[in-house]
Formats: C-alpha cells, sequence, structure tokens
C-alpha cells in the first residue's frame, strides 16, 4: 500500500507546528544508531510523500510532508544535517473550533499519539498540536515503517474524533 493513501485524513487548516518539546538529553556516547535526515526524505518520497528539504529550527532538522489533506512534520534531534538522529517526533496542527475538552477525551482513552489544545483569540480560532515521539534504536530508514503507519492510522482516528466532535447532535 503506498503512503500517500494513509494521508487521506479529514481536513482542517494545518500549519507547521510549532517545536513544542525539548529534545531528549544526548547521549555521553557517539550516535551509533538512528537515520540520516536526507535519507528519511527519500525514504518518504519514495512511498509517495510530497516532502520538502530540510530545515533547521531550534537545534533540529525538520522535514515537511505537504501530503493533502493534512500536512506533517516530522523533526529529528540529536543530530546535525548529515549525521544520524536518534530521536524523532512527527506532528501535525489542526485548528478549531476545538476545545480542551476533546483533547483531554482524546488523551484519557489513547496510547501513542497525544495531543496538546493551543487557545485561540475566538473558540472557533482554538486549536491542538498532535504529536508522536520516537526514540529510534537501531539504523536505517526500515525502523520509520512500523512508527510511521503508527502515526497515520492515529492522526486520522485523531482527525476523526474532532470532526465527530463538531458535527452537530439532533
Amino acid at each position: 500500500m503506498r503512503l500517500s493513501v494513509l494521508f487521506a485524513v479529514l481536513a482542517f487548516g494545518a500549519a507547521s507546528p510549532a517545536l513544542a518539546q525539548t529534545p531528549a538529553p544526548a547521549a555521553s556516547v557517539a550516535a551509533s544508531k538512528g537515520v540520516v535526515v536526507a535519507d528519511a526524505r527519500t525514504w518518504l518520497i519514495g512511498l509517495g510523500g510530497s516532502v520538502a528539504e530540510p530545515t533547521a529550527a531550534e537545534g533540529a532538522q525538520v522535514l515537511t510532508v505537504a501530503d493533502q489533506p493534512l500536512p506533517w512534520t516530522l523533526t529529528f534531534y540529536n543530530c546535525a544535517a548529515a549525521s544520524l538522529c536518534d530521536d524523532v517526533q512527527y506532528s501535525a496542527v489542526f485548528s478549531g473550533p476545538i476545545t480542551v475538552e476533546q483533547i483531554n477525551e482524546w488523551n484519557r482513552g489513547n496510547r501513542y499519539l497525544k495531543a496538546f489544545f493551543v487557545p485561540g483569540a475566538t473558540p472557533d480560532a482554538a486549536g491542538a498540536v498532535a504529536q508522536y515521539d520516537v526514540v529510534l534504536t537501531s539504523t536505517g530508514t526500515e525502523q520509520l515503517q512500523e512508527p510511521t503507519v503508527i502515526w497515520l492510522q492515529m492522526l486520522r482516528q485523531f482527525a476523526q474524533s474532532l470532526a465527530q466532535a463538531a458535527q452537530p447532535t439532533n
């Protein structure tokens, strides 16, 4: 199955998420596990993803996956542009109307993908950021396969939970 099929999640306005979490402390020994950002980008493109060139942000490397209807990012920590990165975070931004109760309900009932509420100037401008953190324990892009599938499945479920909550009840 091509990865782009899994990108078909419900659309909410999205933008690149802010890096909300700090990276794990750097290991005292040289990194001998992880992935190279350029290799991860090539791997995602090979699966049908529309992936921008990596950018640097707050000491991390970020890949923006612009597949529609929901763009997301993959952030690499504990690395330099051409070295192995052993700490990654998948992220996506959702815009409102979203309530803190919806986010709390999701976090109570689900593991892996966690979300946090982002207040807006008005209730309709509120949003959420969904994140999934992964520590890589071997070398190469094949170790991204399972986390990426989990991320995309959970992201779709999260989007559906927000859409269901927005439906008027009769």
